[in-house]
C-alpha cells in the first residue's frame, strides 16, 4: 500500500468524527487525512503516524472534556478529607454519588452543545467518568501503598477493580446520554433567544 492511500486508525477516526460539529465533519477529518498521507507517513513511518493522529484527535478530545475533568477533579480533592456522607453515594462505589451524576450530565450537556452530536455528550460523560475514577485510584494507592501490591497478591482484586470501574463508566454514559439529549433538545440558538 502506498502512503496516498494509506490510512490512519479506524478508531481514531470514528472518534474524530464524533468530535467535530457536522459542519466541520468533512473539512477537518480532510486536512488531517491530508497530511497524514502526504507528509507524516512519508517522513515519520506507519507506527509514528499513527500516533501523531491519535494525538491530534486526542487533542480535540481534550478542548471538549478539560472543564468537566477541572469539576471532577475538584470533587475528588473536596471529597478525599470529608466524611463519606456529605455527598451521598447511590451505590457503595467509587465514581457513582450525586454530585458525579450532576457532572457527568453536565458534562453530555456541554459535549453535546458544542457540537450539536449527542454521540459528543456522551464521549465527554464517559471520558469524565474514567479519569475521575483513575484519580480515585491514585488517591487511595497514595494513602494505601499496600494497595500497588494487593494485585500480585490477590489476583481477583483485578476482577474487582474491573467491575466498579465498568459500574462507574457505566453510570457516566448513563447520565452523559441524559445530559446529551437535554442539549441536544434545547439547541443553543434557543436557548440564546429565551435569555434576550
Amino acid at each position: 500500500m502506498t502512503d496516498a492511500q494509506a490510512n490512519p486508525p479506524r478508531a481514531a477516526q470514528a472518534l474524530l468524527t464524533l468530535l467535530l460539529r457536522p459542519s466541520d465533519s468533512e473539512a477537518i477529518p480532510g486536512d488531517l487525512l491530508e497530511e497524514y498521507r502526504a507528509v507524516r507517513r512519508p517522513s515519520l513511518g506507519r507506527i509514528r503516524a499513527n500516533v501523531w493522529f491519535v494525538r491530534s484527535v486526542l487533542s480535540l478530545l481534550w478542548h471538549l472534556v478539560w472543564p468537566s475533568l477541572l469539576a471532577i477533579a475538584a470533587l475528588r480533592i473536596i471529597s478525599f478529607p470529608l466524611p463519606g456522607d456529605w455527598n451521598p453515594s447511590l451505590v457503595p462505589a467509587p465514581g457513582v454519588s450525586v454530585l458525579d451524576a450532576v457532572v457527568f450530565i453536565w458534562a453530555g450537556y456541554y459535549g453535546s452543545q458544542r457540537t450539536g452530536r449527542l454521540g459528543t455528550g456522551v464521549v465527554t460523560a464517559a471520558t469524565t467518568s474514567f479519569i475521575g475514577f483513575t484519580m480515585f485510584v491514585v488517591y487511595a494507592a497514595i494513602k494505601t501503598p499496600a494497595l500497588l501490591v494487593l494485585p500480585f497478591e490477590k489476583p481477583f482484586v483485578i476482577v474487582i477493580a474491573s467491575i466498579l470501574l465498568a459500574m462507574a463508566v457505566g453510570f457516566g454514559i448513563a447520565l452523559g446520554v441524559v445530559g446529551a439529549t437535554v442539549g441536544r433538545w434545547l439547541p443553543l440558538s434557543r436557548r440564546r433567544a429565551s435569555i434576550s
